[in-house]
């Protein structure tokens, strides 16, 4: 596979999981850049990241000082990234590595391609009731209310070809967890291609997750705000 493509992982207070990721990323032969946006950890996650960055040159470090939203963490993350497929990833470990070259493959034929929760093949593991039907109903509003032809708008896990996504986020207004619906609400408007491949979802084992009751209710009022521009 001659592909090579930039990764995008936000970080906050994740220094046990990207001890473990980063060794995982660098293995392939793929990944020819590694893009950290980190907001203010104070747990040793710069230490480690500044370790690897000494040991190889495609791990980049963007630090920001403090909190400013996984959404506009990725959207500094795309600006940097030079290959000409991006990959976003979480850093808690939630995502499989190995999935990389698979999205790769499944992005010939596609603008962008979905590392998804909800279709045939994938699996959630961690989750309890109230988080897996919390998760479906938010899916299912987005896909009613806002037609977008994706199971899984919340997915971080995400390829992208770098010419549609550094496109899209000009217009992205998301600067949270917002970002993934209204990155592919634009996409799915604009009618660029998007395929949706199964994944195996680990729910984070260590730290603490980031989501609150804020984003969902932020989440109601983005379709709110988005579903009228449906219709333009």
């Amino acid at each position: 596979m001659n592909k090579k493509v930039s990764v995008i992982i936000p970080t906050y207070n994740e220094k046990d999981n990207i001890l473990i990721l980063l060794p995982r990323l660098l293995q392939k032969n793929c990944v020819a850049q590694i893009i950290i946006v980190d907001d203010g950890s104070k747990d040793g996650t710069i230490e480690v990241i500044n370790d690897y960055m000494r040991k190889d040159s495609r791990v980049l470090l963007i630090e920001r000082g403090f909190k400013q939203g996984i959404g506009s963490a990725y959207k500094e993350g795309i600006k940097k990234a030079t290959c000409d497929f991006i990959i976003t990833m979480d850093a808690d470990l939630s995502h499989d590595p190995s999935d990389i070259e698979r999205f790769l493959k499944e992005i010939e034929d596609a603008d962008v391609v979905i590392g998804s929760r909800h279709v045939n093949g994938a699996q959630i593991i961690g989750w309890n009731v109230y988080r897996y039907l919390t998760h479906y109903i938010a899916n299912l509003l987005a896909k009613i209310l806002l037609n977008i032809n994706c199971s899984d708008v919340t997915s971080g896990y995400r390829a992208y070809k770098r010419n549609i996504i550094k496109s899209v986020i000009k217009i992205v207004k998301s600067e949270k967890f917002n970002f993934q619906l209204e990155t592919i609400f634009y996409i799915n408007k604009l009618n660029f291609k998007i395929k949706e491949v199964p994944i195996k979802f680990i729910n984070r084992r260590k730290g603490k997750s980031k989501f609150n009751i804020n984003e969902a209710i932020d989440f109601l009022k983005l379709l709110i705000y988005l579903f009228p521009i449906r219709f333009k």
